[in-house]
């Protein structure tokens, strides 16, 4: 879901990078997971529960450092 992006992020935006700093996000890491859920937009497109139980797995391995950037 690539395409045009605004220069001025939208308010839910906004709040949502707030939210996330709080949180103790870095920029950085706030920019890789708005990559992540532009290439995921929707549950529905999974091919099946195996490929996202996959999925689920993938992100427990790299959130535990087993998996390089």
């Amino acid at each position: 879901m690539t395409g045009f992006k605004a220069l001025t992020p939208r308010p839910e935006e906004q709040r949502e990078q707030m939210w996330l700093e709080e949180l103790g996000f870095t920029p950085e890491q706030i920019a890789r997971l708005r990559e992540l859920r532009d290439m995921y937009p929707y549950i529905e497109y999974m091919d099946s529960r195996k490929q996202w139980n996959r999925l689920r797995f993938v992100k427990w391995l790299y959130s535990r450092g087993e998996i390089p950037r």
